[in-house]
């Protein structure tokens, strides 16, 4: 059903979008601990580990679904993780509107940074595969890409 290059690709992804949204998770719990009475860094933190763990779920599912042979079953196997994790989105923000304590405002803006930084780092993955198929160096560093205004003089020199 899907082609084996495909997972490798999923699987770099999904590291990488798990360990910027922990970082974004560190991020919020030490402003939590230096604010304990901030009800958005609470929400945030809250929706922020549900959108991770989506991330996880999801990739799961997809890696499993890749070995199902017949459509429909692996349609029906999406179908089933996918109004699992809409409950423990739903349910997110019921308890979150419950809590005093915790902002269900920033608690559904929370549910979107995995997602959002999962689309950023492919958007940006894509652009870097596309200078690189077209023959274009994609420098990490300003200096080394300046090196040849530097050494021509100038305005640089």
């Amino acid at each position: 059903m899907l082609e084996s290059s495909t997972i490798p690709g999923l699987e770099q992804q999904l590291k990488r979008t798990v360990k910027y949204t922990s970082i974004v998770v560190a991020v919020v719990a030490v402003a939590m601990v230096v604010d304990l009475h901030n009800a958005v860094y609470k929400g945030f933190f809250i929706g922020t580990l549900i959108s991770l763990q989506n991330s996880i779920f999801l990739s799961r599912r997809i890696k499993k679904v890749s070995a199902i042979k017949h459509v429909g079953k692996a349609i029906s196997y999406m179908r089933r993780g996918f109004y699992i994790r809409l409950i423990l989105i739903i349910a997110t923000l019921w308890l979150s509107s419950r809590i005093p304590g915790v902002s269900v405002n920033a608690a559904a803006v929370g549910l979107f940074v995995a997602p959002t930084l999962s689309i950023a780092d492919f958007l940006i993955t894509l652009v870097k595969e596309h200078h690189l198929s077209k023959g274009y160096r994609v420098s990490s560093s300003p200096r080394t890409s300046n090196k040849k205004l530097n050494s021509e003089g100038g305005e640089n020199a």
